[in-house]
């Protein structure tokens, strides 16, 4: 019980003659956890919206004028049959030229005396399909299937959200990333500069016999303490903004952006790992080199 109340002792002591460093430390931990969750939140949202938008763009099969209504519904199966295929609305040349008044005005039959548009069927995507390569698979197995005149859809749409996103992507991985590297080399200098501090001790401690586990551990615990309280800062934040923008807005889409316990708890966790990883380092290299003269 001694042993471990003097590693306690040791870790607040040391965090006391380097605050400042470990103040710096604290604050970058959460601050880049704050960003590093801000970004997660963001792009969680901005798949869930960009998956609405996939899920909106739909394939238009347009039919052979002369089909019989057999062979339509023979058309409908076959397009359920094919891979990535979800749903399947048929439209026929009445309701086209339906759609056709109330997107423009004017009824077509009555500038053309006659209805030109064509039956078509309205096909969307499964999950994995929903996207500008899965599309247009689905889009190639269309044109095969006889009876289908043509087949048009969004291309430019979908190809322009998958470029959209992927370069969203690489942005959150590089600055995350950036912070996070940001982050270890500041507490590993402030682990540094505590057992700088306490040189004198530690070779007091090597002199009595002291193994270099012993001594690397109040370190180690002033490590995970900073990383413990940067991640504990970073989620109160988020927590806290999340909240009063629930409460200030009361707008259902934020409510529906709030993460789980489970989000939190690893914002803690993955700071906390930071804070033992980057004290770890500092320590085998430090100490080692301590103790071995």
């Amino acid at each position: 019980m001694s042993r471990l109340w003097f590693v306690v002792k040791e870790a607040f002591s040391g965090l006391r003659r380097a605050k400042l460093s470990a103040f710096f430390s604290i604050v970058m931990v959460a601050l880049s956890f704050m960003l590093l969750g801000s970004f997660y939140i963001t792009s969680t949202q901005a798949e869930k919206f960009l998956d609405y938008l996939r899920g909106k763009v739909e394939i238009e099969a347009f039919l052979s004028d002369s089909l019989s209504s057999q062979q339509i519904s023979d058309v409908r199966r076959a397009i359920l049959e094919v891979p990535g295929v979800k749903t399947v609305i048929f439209v026929s040349k009445d309701e086209a030229a339906d759609i056709f008044k109330k997107e423009f005005g004017q009824d077509i039959t009555s500038v053309l005396d006659f209805n030109p548009l064509p039956a078509s069927f309205r096909v969307f995507a499964r999950g994995s399909y929903k996207n500008s390569n899965g599309i247009a698979a689905i889009a190639k197995s269309l044109r095969d299937i006889q009876g289908i005149g043509s087949v048009k859809y969004r291309k430019i749409l979908l190809t322009l959200i998958d470029q959209r996103i992927r370069l969203f992507y690489w942005i959150m991985i590089g600055f995350g990333g950036a912070l996070a590297l940001l982050s270890i080399f500041l507490v590993y200098n402030s682990m540094r500069l505590a057992i700088s501090y306490k040189k004198r001790i530690i070779d007091t401690m090597k002199l009595v016999g002291a193994s270099r586990m012993f001594v690397r551990m109040p370190f180690i615990l002033g490590g995970i303490i900073q990383g413990l309280t940067g991640g504990i800062i970073a989620t109160g934040t988020i927590y806290g903004t999340l909240s009063a923008a629930v409460f200030v807005l009361r707008q259902e889409f934020l409510i529906q952006a709030l993460p789980t316990v489970a989000f939190y708890v690893s914002i803690v966790g993955l700071a906390t790992f930071l804070g033992f990883f980057s004290t770890l380092f500092a320590t085998r290299k430090y100490i080692k080199e301590g103790l071995s003269q």
